[in-house]
């Protein structure tokens, strides 16, 4: 991997919009490898699996909360979309 690809270095891409717009301006400048391609393109992959399974498990969390007719925490700190 070329030392100018940094798509190993970060635990989520998506947390960081510096990675992200690095990743979106090499990807458009076709400066990544078919290799390095694959590999972001399996990662990105593996990310949204994740994001996914995070979103149904609040999701599911404020259903029972809902049944349960108790209040919502307003306390949590909230992530945001970059």
């Amino acid at each position: 991997m070329p030392a100018s690809s940094s798509i190993a270095y970060t635990p989520r891409i998506s947390d960081s919009d510096t990675m992200t717009n690095k990743l979106i301006y090499q990807v458009r400048q076709n400066q990544l490898s078919p290799a390095e391609m694959d590999r972001l393109q399996n990662r990105s992959a593996r990310e949204l699996h994740a994001l996914r399974r995070e979103l149904n498990e609040l999701l599911n969390e404020l259903r029972a909360i809902a049944e349960r007719g108790a209040p919502v925490r307003q306390d949590v700190p909230r992530r945001t979309a970059a």
